[in-house]
């Protein structure tokens, strides 16, 4: 079965240090799949190649077939990825619904002059962006702050909000990065359930980086694990919990002697 997102052999170096080495990854179509690994691994470095950020210095990364290495960050969204990050990123000032508003645009077929011209068919894509807005709005829970400002957000809605500014673009794949980050454990466990909803309902693809092992093994059909830019093990949660080799990333050497240990 071809992937959804297929990379192969990817490298990536800032002067002497070689931040990815070698990578590989295939992730399938409807999969929700997991990337792990202690501080400084490489994580965030390949969600950085696969959104345009970076240019890879050798492999090649391909999304339903098609190249995307060396893209331009717009031409990789247009193609079909789209990101929320680690450190919340969205238009402080605007709405709720004005955030994901601008999303939809990327898909908006009106045109220059119908937008000074005020057409018909201008009028018509606006109402059907705000339309779609509030749709992701109410399937992220956020259904009735549409006029708040996004600043005023309790943390784990400012989360949500940026999912729903990501889903906004339509993408097939969506890249997670670290969406439990700052989350209290009851917010965890719905953010859990969120997530595997808008995999199921919406049939993205999603590929998501996480620190929170509960949330990882709970939610991922397969997980990666880095370390120092080099994968070092792959598979199910169960086999990556006993895998001596993470927990010794994790843990330290000492804890692959030690019965029972668990990431």
């Amino acid at each position: 079965m071809t992937p959804l997102l297929e990379i192969e052999s990817v490298s990536k170096s800032f002067g002497g240090l070689k931040a990815l080495c070698d990578f590989s990854l295939r992730v399938p179509a409807g999969a929700l799949y997991g990337l792990i690994g202690p501080n400084g691994a490489g994580k965030t470095t390949v969600f950085n190649l696969l959104t345009g950020v970076y240019r890879p210095d050798a492999g090649r990364m391909r999304l339903a077939e098609k190249s995307i290495a060396g893209l331009r960050t717009f031409e990789i969204t247009r193609a079909g990825i789209a990101r929320t990050f680690q450190n919340i990123r969205l238009f402080p000032n605007l709405s709720v619904l004005d955030n994901v508003k601008v999303a939809c645009h990327l898909r908006a077929r009106h045109t220059l002059a119908g937008a000074i011209l005020r057409t018909r068919a201008h009028r018509a894509d606006e109402r059907s962006i705000a339309e779609h807005a509030a749709r992701l709005l109410d399937l992220l829970g956020l259904c009735g702050r549409e006029d708040a400002v996004a600043r005023n957000l309790c943390y784990g809605d400012q989360r949500r909000l940026e999912i729903a500014r990501a889903l906004a673009t339509s993408p097939r794949l969506l890249l997670l990065d670290e969406p439990a980050a700052g989350m209290n454990p009851q917010e965890k466990i719905a953010l859990r359930h969120l997530i595997r909803k808008l995999r199921d309902d919406l049939g993205v693809t999603i590929l998501l980086i996480e620190h929170d092992m509960g949330v990882v093994m709970g939610l991922c059909e397969k997980i990666t694990v880095l370390d120092h830019g080099i994968v070092i093990a792959g598979g199910t949660p169960a086999e990556i919990q006993r895998d001596p080799s993470v927990i010794g990333a994790y843990l330290g050497t000492a804890a692959e002697s030690k019965p029972g240990t668990a990431v």
